[in-house]
């Protein structure tokens, strides 16, 4: 890590600070989100603070039920998030993402539920069951493939890009910014990552 992406992180104001705030942060130091494409749908979500902000009063309202994902794509959403990122849930991550799909590009939504289906995919080819209904071994070996072939396959692709979305909704959540090391009063450049055994960094 080098000397300026230290300095950025560290000298972001006290929290409380927006989430569209620390989104930016972490985006603009590259430190929390590294493998984030330049082209992430995350990156034009940080620019509207609006976007972000409804978002999140939705995703935390008690009532709330997915807009976009229907209830297979979401439950299979919420089970990768939980995998890849351990806490998503809690965090309420896979709403959250729910919220700004309802307001993304047509394109960006077919990536998204292509990225999802291709987990779907694996799922059936592996055990003739859809994903939420592996088992953790059989949905361990298939992240952990996912991760670990050539960046530009399909499927590290898909894997790559649920990963920028579920890693941005989580360490821009509260409960991930206390795991980045906020204390209240600053965050320290640290990237947990995915704590899974499998290791899908």
């Amino acid at each position: 890590m080098s000397d300026e992406e230290l300095h950025v992180i560290r000298s972001q104001p006290a929290l409380p600070m927006g989430r569209r705030e620390l989104l930016q942060a972490l985006l603009g130091a590259a430190v929390a989100l590294p493998a984030l494409a330049a082209d992430h749908p995350l990156r034009r979500h940080a620019e509207n603070g609006e976007a972000i902000a409804q978002a999140e009063k939705k995703a935390r309202a008690a009532d709330w039920k997915p807009e976009f994902l229907d209830r297979h794509q979401f439950a299979t959403l919420r089970s990768l998030a939980e995998r890849i990122v351990p806490g998503s849930s809690r965090a309420r991550v896979s709403e959250f993402v729910d919220q700004l799909l309802v307001v993304d590009s047509p394109e960006n939504q077919r990536k998204f539920l292509g990225a999802l289906g291709a987990f779907d995919g694996q799922a059936l080819k592996r055990a003739n069951r859809p994903w939420v209904q592996l088992t953790e071994g059989d949905q361990t070996a298939i992240l952990t493939e996912a991760s670990t072939v050539e960046t530009g396959t399909s499927l590290r692709d898909q894997f790559d890009l649920l990963k920028g979305w579920i890693a941005g909704a989580y360490y821009s959540s509260e409960i991930g910014m206390k795991d980045l090391g906020w204390t209240g009063m600053s965050l320290f450049p640290t990237y947990l990552g995915c704590e899974h055994p499998g290791g899908h960094s």
